[in-house]
């Protein structure tokens, strides 16, 4: 029994199984990595696209204080 070919076929088998199961975890291990720095990459572009947000609008509130002083000090001479 132990001279078997069926036993020998066996150990190679069983190695190249080794090998698959191995390969699987590390396909899931570089999934996991991809999927985390996906994750950060939207939520950095999300914190991102808030502060345009907020610097265009206090862009636009000093650009429209800024004209409505420049009126005020037009109507001021006339």
């Amino acid at each position: 029994m132990c001279e078997s070919t069926e036993l020998n076929m066996t150990f190679h088998l069983f190695i190249v199984a080794l090998a698959g199961a191995g390969a699987a975890v590390i396909a899931m291990v570089h999934y996991l990595m991809v999927l985390s720095a996906n994750w950060a990459y939207v939520k950095d572009a999300c914190r991102m696209q808030k502060y345009e947000d907020i610097k265009s609008k206090e862009e636009q509130e000093l650009h429209d204080i800024h004209s409505t002083r420049s009126k005020e000090r037009l109507n001021a001479y006339t």
